[in-house]
């Protein structure tokens, strides 16, 4: 059975996303992808749908969507208000969408990203391997650009039976205003003296409203005095915190450059990643630095997580 929606309010910034584009960042093509894969796969993980299945990604102001047809949805990520026609329902729960009711998302409250997950298989077409909008280059997800009023959203119904689900509490993050993001040494951390290293680690940073899909843009008390020099243009993934002449630290992410000339002093672990992805100017974080053995660790235990989840 086919279905779909209507968007009323595209909000602020809402796009189709999923696990991202894999396998192109030579050809200078970002991953994309949602920016909290946590919360993508909670979302999915609501409806029945695979992991690598395509939701919208709703940026601080939410959305209204009208559903042309009945629905199964699972809602997750930062929190805001929400109802369906009126009344409130809440989020990291099985929702059952009748045909006509109207979604509304608000604002958000804490956190950055809202998603939203629909039970069925999307009628978007794959680019490269992955149904991710990349706004940069326009291109990807809905006719490559965020959602706005008058957009029609289709997919094709699963014909089993959808089972009801509530996201265990120790799954469902705390969207605190202060953070610890814990990272690994960069090529180029040792470019920095052991006293400002220190000072690194110890600072505490702000994300700027300059931030976007492609960096978080931190601003602190962090004075860095690099000596070494302009430095050859080298590879760059998500996570990859650089650091330009003003001292002012730049965590690359999902629409992020394959390529870049500033210091890599830092990354951030793969097991916090999805925490990036809600950050935002009201947010305060420092950095803890773990061996790439803790890192390994860490992620290991993350994944063990989801299977347990899913068994």
């Amino acid at each position: 059975m086919k279905g779909s929606l209507e968007v009323l309010d595209g909000g602020l910034q809402t796009t189709v996303q999923d696990l991202g584009r894999v396998g192109f960042r030579k050809y200078g093509v970002p991953v994309s992808g949602v920016m909290d894969e946590h919360s993508c796969r909670l979302a999915n993980w609501l409806v029945g749908n695979a992991k690598e299945a395509p939701v919208l990604e709703l940026t601080l102001q939410g959305g209204s969507f009208k559903f042309q047809s009945n629905a199964t949805i699972g809602i997750t990520g930062a929190e805001a208000e929400m109802n369906v026609n009126g009344s409130p329902v809440q989020p990291n729960k099985t929702i059952e969408i009748q045909h006509g009711e109207v979604l509304n998302i608000g604002r958000v409250k804490n956190g950055c990203r809202i998603y939203l997950g629909i039970a069925g298989e999307w009628e978007i077409e794959k680019i490269m391997g992955s149904y991710s909008t990349c706004l940069s280059a326009n291109f990807g997800g809905f006719e490559g650009h965020a959602l706005t009023k008058g957009d029609v959203l289709s997919w094709t119904s699963p014909k089993k039976l959808i089972e009801v689900k509530t996201v265990p509490q120790k799954m469902i993050p705390h969207y605190a205003s202060r953070q610890t993001i814990r990272i690994i040494k960069g090529p180029e951390w040792d470019w920095l003296s052991e006293a400002q290293q220190t000072e690194f680690l110890a600072a505490d940073f702000i994300p700027t409203s300059q931030s976007n899909r492609m960096g978080i843009r931190l601003e602190s008390s962090f004075v860095p005095d690099i000596r070494k020099g302009e430095m050859i243009s080298s590879p760059v993934v998500p996570g990859i915190i650089q650091l330009p002449s003003d001292g002012a630290p730049i965590i690359l992410i999902k629409d992020g450059q394959s390529v870049g000339g500033y210091p890599r002093i830092a990354k951030v672990i793969d097991a916090d990643l999805w925490r990036i992805g809600q950050l935002w100017h009201r947010n305060e974080i420092n950095f803890s630095l773990i061996s790439i053995e803790e890192a390994k660790e860490l992620y290991k235990y993350y994944l063990e997580l989801w299977d347990k989840l899913n068994s």
